[in-house]
């Protein structure tokens, strides 16, 4: 679960929102994640399903880690755009076995701008809460 809140585009200011995500962990220290999220904006606010991987950078108990992935937006008018990348770079506490917070700052490229402005783009700041198998 992710607290969002950022600039997903420079037409729009701030504002906040929320995501759900998963991840498959591939080794130790790759994964593939998948989320979806919804952003506060004008005209039914901002929807998003991502898809991509994350990079453990070192897998101590304070993990710091990358991440890239294609990110489909709904809502073009408010945002500019619909298909994005986005790049991030965050850091995750496990505080138990099953259980941890993580802090993680992201960037948006549009990869469709209307009118081809290519300025049309985001950053976002998100808290999480962690939940893995291991505390069921």
């Amino acid at each position: 679960m992710e607290g969002l809140f950022g600039q997903a585009t420079t037409r729009l200011g701030s504002r906040g929102g929320g995501a759900l995500g998963i991840a498959w962990r591939l080794t130790d220290q790759l994964a593939v994640i998948g989320d979806a999220g919804a952003r506060f904006a004008p005209g039914g606010g901002i929807g998003s399903l991502a898809f991509g991987l994350q990079a453990t950078l070192d897998a101590t108990p304070i993990a710091p880690w990358l991440e890239v992935a294609v990110v489909d937006l709904s809502n073009r008018r408010a945002v500019g755009y619909t298909l994005a990348t986005r790049t991030g770079i965050g850091v995750d506490w496990m505080f138990s076995r099953g259980m941890g917070i993580g802090l993680l700052v992201r960037t948006y490229t549009a990869l469709d701008p209307e009118d081809d402005n290519p300025t049309v783009a985001g950053v976002e700041g998100a808290i999480r809460l962690i939940v893995t198998s291991a505390a069921f």
